[in-house]
């Protein structure tokens, strides 16, 4: 039996004011997956992320999020459904690693409801599954790159909703801290979440996803797992890089080494 689709897009067609950027794109991201969207720079891939999580409204075509077109949602109860974490998101000033997390709480609070338990749960755990207790207290801009992003995670976390949307949650981190947050969404989806993350780097979404979505001029190219789906062909045409593909020595999966395009000095006269 086949996994049921946590999301779906059927013809969907969608852009910025009269420029359109993907077009009649249809694809299904199965429930449970940790599914990375890659391409070119200007191919669709936030733009893609972002009509998920509603920012966008579609030009054409439908979104399907657990069975139920997007449109049928109320926006506290897509709130629940559905959490999104955007490319250069910046807090108030002033405000701390806890408070920041709290704000995950309101699409599951009214105005004049009273913090509860579960409220009080569902933060600390995020937390401590994040690593950001330590520093709960602390304001967020006093943090490291890589502490802010986990507390953003922590939020988003702390929002508890079974479909994460991740739009490029590395960039501008050092390598260290990448390889942190990668590790951090690995859990979550390991925990039962939906993952959805758009990465530049074919070599962590090689060895994270277990389902790559790969883009090229507003329209899908291929899908499934990165073991079938990244060749050096694809890389050639999409990505206009020749390359030879290994297994990473540490995970197996696939290992994308560009070939030079001169004489490389480690490689000695020929």
């Amino acid at each position: 039996m086949s996994t049921p689709a946590a999301i779906e897009l059927d013809s969907v067609t969608v852009g910025y004011d009269r420029r359109t950027v993907c077009r009649n794109v249809s694809l299904q991201i199965a429930e449970g997956s940790f599914t990375v969207f890659i391409g070119p720079n200007g191919c669709g891939k936030s733009t893609l992320l972002r009509t998920i999580a509603r920012v966008l409204r579609p030009q054409a075509g439908r979104v399907t999020v657990l069975g139920r077109d997007v449109r049928g949602y109320g926006r506290r109860q897509y709130a629940r459904t559905v959490g999104l974490l955007p490319q250069g998101i910046e807090a108030p000033a002033g405000m701390t690693v806890t408070d920041l997390v709290v704000r995950g709480r309101h699409p599951h609070r009214s105005a004049l409801s009273r913090w509860t338990p579960q409220d009080e749960q569902a933060v600390t755990e995020a937390l401590t599954v994040t690593g950001t207790a330590e520093f709960g207290d602390r304001v967020l801009a006093e943090l490291s790159g890589g502490q802010r992003q986990r507390a953003w995670l922590a939020m988003l976390l702390a929002q508890d909703t079974p479909v994460l949307l991740l739009d490029e949650p590395t960039t501008y981190l050092d390598i260290a801290h990448q390889y942190e947050v990668l590790d951090l969404l690995a859990d979550l989806h390991a925990r039962g979440r939906t993952v959805v993350a758009v990465l530049h780097d074919l070599n962590q979404a090689a060895r994270f996803a277990t389902d790559l979505v790969v883009l090229h001029d507003g329209s899908v190219t291929d899908t499934g797992h990165p073991s079938t789906v990244l060749t050096p062909n694809l890389v050639a045409d999409v990505f206009g890089l020749r390359c030879r593909i290994v297994p990473d020595p540490v995970t197996g999966t696939p290992a994308v080494f560009p070939e030079p395009t001169r004489p490389h000095p480690s490689l000695g006269p020929r």
